[in-house]
């Protein structure tokens, strides 16, 4: 029969041995991991139930991992994607048991709201911000994610001046006609009449008119030619 003693020994021995054949959890199973962009994974001695997870006055970076949700995290589908939602953080499923907080994604409806969150008035709509996230409250599904407003400028009016427009009067043009000079007129003779030119002494010409006088010919001083007097003649006589 065994002793207390060795029975104390068998039942310590096949716990022992329980133990070390139950399968054995892993660490990251039971804590939060903590990543940067380069994809790394951190842990800290954050253990599920016995700290609390960030929240979003903790103000952590978006892309950081965690191996599981906190506690009261909540589903919210926005554009068919599925999201997880707990005081003003936003999860993203990565796969592999690992999520990630995410950007706030836009048209995300949640009930409450960190009191983080200020009311502001922006273009006459009251949204609540803060760390550059906005939502506006609705009347029936509670907060939502909405795109940063476009705070409006007035800015100084401007005067546009409407110069007067410049009327061209066509002036008629005037047609300047310049006299010409009327033409000397030509000198009618009589048919016994005939009329010679003779060279002056200033370059021109002088004109004689010599008529017909029976079998002769008359000259102007009433001198009379036998015949029709030459411009040698007529030259010598009217010339000086």
């Amino acid at each position: 029969m065994l002793s207390k003693t060795n029975i104390v020994k068998l039942v310590m021995g096949v716990i022992l041995l329980a133990i070390w054949a139950m399968p054995q959890k892993s660490f990251a199973d039971w804590s939060i991991g903590i990543g940067v962009g380069d994809g790394g994974h951190h842990h800290d001695d954050f253990h599920h139930g016995d700290h609390d997870f960030y929240r979003w006055h903790d103000h952590p970076h978006y892309g950081y991992h965690m191996h599981f949700l906190p506690p009261g995290a909540v589903t919210i589908w926005v554009g068919g994607i599925r999201y997880y939602y707990y005081d003003g953080l936003f999860y993203s499923y990565v796969g592999d048991g690992d999520f990630i907080i995410v950007n706030p994604p836009i048209g995300a409806y949640v009930d409450v709201i960190p009191q983080d969150f200020q009311p502001v008035n922006i273009n006459g709509r009251i949204y609540y911000t803060d760390n550059g996230v906005y939502y506006l409250l609705t009347h029936h599904h509670g907060y939502k994610v909405v795109e940063a407003p476009v705070i409006g400028y007035v800015g100084p009016t401007q005067v546009v001046v409407a110069q007067p427009q410049q009327v061209v009067v066509s002036q008629p043009v005037q047609q300047v006609v310049v006299a010409q000079p009327a033409p000397a007129p030509t000198p009618v003779y009589a048919q016994d009449s005939f009329p010679v030119n003779i060279p002056n002494n200033s370059g021109g010409f002088s004109t004689v008119v010599i008529k017909k006088s029976g079998n002769g010919y008359v000259g102007p001083q009433g001198e009379f030619y036998a015949s029709f007097p030459t411009v040698a003649q007529l030259k010598a006589m009217y010339v000086k």
